[in-house]
């Protein structure tokens, strides 16, 4: 899945935010912020797709270019 997210600093941590569902996560680097991140979308999405209809088809779509 692609997303958009925008990374900056404060303090001593890294901070990632995806700017599409406004999950942030943090990190001592760049590279575990956006893995914290890439988790944290993961439990966002997993709890979506357990709330959603039961009835209905639910997927994935690569929405970006």
């Amino acid at each position: 899945m692609k997303t958009i997210i925008q990374i900056h600093k404060e303090d001593e941590y890294f901070v990632d935010v995806d700017l599409i569902t406004n999950v942030a996560d943090q990190g001592l680097t760049e590279e575990k912020a956006v893995a914290n991140l890439k988790k944290g979308l993961e439990e966002h999405y997993q709890i979506l797709m357990e709330l959603a209809s039961k009835g209905g088809k639910i997927s994935f779509s690569d929405l970006l270019c």
